[in-house]
């Protein structure tokens, strides 16, 4: 299977790296790479030391793993070779070798992706011009890009799927880890109007180096990238630096001089960005290379604001309205009869083996072994959650409890059960 090959090479590689590529310029097919000998690799120049000895590695297991996973779970594939990977993206440097998605993939090199980025720790305003930037975008035609962050991420990828567009978020870990927590709503929600993608392989915690490597997905994908609002520290202007090498347009909002928030989008103006003050100052720019998908005529004229300046309508009020609901649909939920949860229960106790295998844990990490020892005494992913809580002596959030057993699930340590409980293998 081609697709197992391109895994263990990317996995060779890693994220964020040239060498693949470079790899690829000499050999074609990560296939012709597997079946170099040591001598061979030994030779290439070009790659340091561990990479070969990563090539060497000839264990296709793990990468059999991660392909059955995906298969299992529903996560597409897009490899470099396969036909919906865009040919925009092909063109960056370091350029994911492998992408993980869940959604629905566009035709991208047909569309205008607009990347939408900004600070996590928005102001009210910030957050409401987002919010009005990703809706008047998707209104008009444009796909939005985000990193699905806190903060103007959020706001703008939210925005579009008010308007009824469709948004693109890339992640910085796993596929199957949502990150931030909080935003588990919006990563269902971005999966019905569009994808989530990632390099990281499933299981992969939201590291914090991770974040950058990212930020040249999001600027590759996208014609250009936009900046709402950020401090001179914001990981957004990573995102535009990497936009501006890859030959992409920038645009930055204005803030007041001063204001913190608006340190950073002031500077990139002050480079040269494009200042902007709406979606209509970003899409005069595609609007004639893409008259069949930008239509500024759609977007709708004082939606958001009075003429006087006054807020009249937001999506944002939508958002404030739907939490009543949700809650009231949370309360009904937690009333369901205890019956079903009972009847789940013990068909995973039915399920689950007498006795599991020991397994070599030497090559596990702290987490890993805490989550490990915890599985063999329970199988809901809350008491698991709990007893290795305990073992580590520190509260662990929900998400990387479940990219660790993801990650255990991988090794073919545990399985999954009915209910969402797990055993070990």
């Amino acid at each position: 299977m081609d697709t197992v090959y391109w895994i263990w090479l990317a996995l060779a590689c890693g994220a964020g790296s040239e060498s693949g590529s470079l790899l690829l310029d000499q050999y074609a097919t990560p296939q012709k790479i597997y079946e170099l000998t040591s001598d061979e690799i030994s030779d290439i120049e070009g790659i340091d030391e561990d990479l070969k000895r990563a090539l060497c590695d000839k264990d296709l297991s793990y990468s059999e793993r991660i392909y059955k996973y995906c298969q299992r779970v529903n996560v597409g594939i897009m490899t470099l070779d396969s036909p919906i990977y865009p040919e925009r993206l092909k063109r960056i440097h370091a350029k994911p070798l492998v992408l993980y998605y869940k959604g629905r993939i566009p035709d991208i090199d047909d569309n205008v992706l607009v990347a939408c980025v900004g600070t996590r720790n928005c102001t009210e305003h910030g957050f409401k011009t987002a919010y009005k930037l990703g809706a008047e975008l998707a209104e008009a035609g444009a796909v939005v890009v985000s990193g699905m962050a806190l903060g103007i991420d959020g706001a703008c990828a939210r925005g579009a799927i008010a308007a009824g567009g469709m948004t693109i978020a890339v992640l910085g870990c796993g596929i199957d880890v949502i990150y931030p927590p909080r935003h588990a709503e919006l990563y269902r929600n971005i999966t019905e109007h569009g994808a989530v993608i990632t390099e990281f392989v499933p299981g992969t915690s939201p590291e914090g180096a991770n974040f950058p490597i990212r930020n040249r997905i999001i600027s590759g994908l996208s014609l250009g990238t936009c900046v709402v609002e950020a401090d001179m520290k914001s990981g957004a202007l990573i995102t535009a630096r990497h936009a501006e090498k890859q030959g992409r347009d920038v645009f930055a909002f204005p803030g007041r001089a001063g204001d913190k928030e608006s340190g950073g989008t002031n500077a990139l103006i002050h480079a040269g960005a494009v200042m902007v003050r709406g979606a209509r100052d970003i899409l005069e720019e595609y609007e004639l290379m893409y008259p069949h998908r930008i239509f500024t005529e759609h977007i709708s004229k004082n939606k958001y604001f009075a003429p006087t300046g006054e807020l009249r309508v937001t999506y944002v009020d939508n958002i404030e309205k739907e939490k009543p609901a949700r809650q009231k649909k949370e309360k009904i939920k937690e009333e369901k009869p205890k019956r079903r949860a009972e009847k789940v229960k013990e068909a995973s106790a039915n399920a689950q083996p007498q006795t599991a295998k020991e397994h070599d844990t030497s090559s596990f990490s702290e987490m890993e072994l805490a989550v490990y020892e915890s599985m063999k005494k329970f199988s809901s992913l809350d008491e698991i959650r709990a007893e290795a809580s305990r073992k580590m002596d520190r509260e662990l959030g929900a998400g990387e409890v479940l990219a660790t057993v993801t990650t255990l699930e991988i090794l073919g340590v545990c399985h999954a059960l009915p209910g969402g409980n797990y055993s070990l293998s």
